[in-house]
């Protein structure tokens, strides 16, 4: 049976996996963007020693800024769902855990919230002031709703499928191999772009 205490373990759950994943895809992507400018392009402003350095110290932190980032930005969003499948559970049951993919376009909604308000986003150090410099502007519009219910879908259809393999009493680790290996392609295609794109700068 689907229990309050089950439901909030879940997504508990399922936002601590999600934190390491979006870590390992960040890691993965400083990685691999150091790698292709430093040791396979060979990065003329920046010894290649100076490079292990930035692998060994940054990537670790930018993993950890990254899980910062997930709890942040989904924490609400994983709450939101979590209650609201409580609440419908009452009334029908088990099948109140679809209630989250009906309500994703209002979980978007609370992703973007967290997004605009719950992070640095318009943090500035005083250093891109220029003429064209624009600042940060918060609200939500179309193009920033469906950006936000782009990444609210694959978190909310991993929550879901983690807590219907608990509810069945499957095993999740197929979810989790297969979202682990979603994030390291993530990683590897974000700095492999990254590095295409300081490239033409070199």
């Amino acid at each position: 049976m689907m229990g309050k205490s089950a439901v909030a373990k879940s997504y508990g759950r399922s936002l601590l996996w999600l934190a390491l994943f979006t870590a390992i895809a960040v890691g993965v992507m400083n990685l691999v963007e150091l790698t292709l400018i430093d040791f396979v392009h060979g990065n003329p402003h920046r010894p290649q020693s100076n490079a292990l350095f930035m692998m060994v110290v940054f990537t670790p932190l930018f993993g950890v800024i990254g899980a910062i980032g997930t709890f942040l930005v989904f924490t609400l969003p994983q709450l939101f769902q979590a209650a609201l499948i409580v609440i419908l559970g009452r009334t029908f049951g088990d099948r109140a855990r679809f209630a989250a993919l009906l309500a994703l376009p209002l979980t978007a909604i609370l992703t973007w919230y967290s997004y605009d308000y719950l992070t640095p986003t318009d943090f500035n150090l005083a250093i891109n002031t220029g003429p064209d410099w624009v600042p940060f502007r918060h609200g939500l519009s179309l193009s920033r709703f469906m950006s936000s219910l782009a990444v609210q879908a694959p978190v909310t259809l991993f929550s879901l499928l983690y807590f219907d393999a608990g509810l069945r009493g499957n095993s999740k680790r197929l979810i989790v191999v297969t979202s682990l290996a979603i994030a390291i392609v993530v990683g590897l295609t974000g700095g492999y772009l990254r590095a295409q794109n300081q490239l033409q700068f070199l």
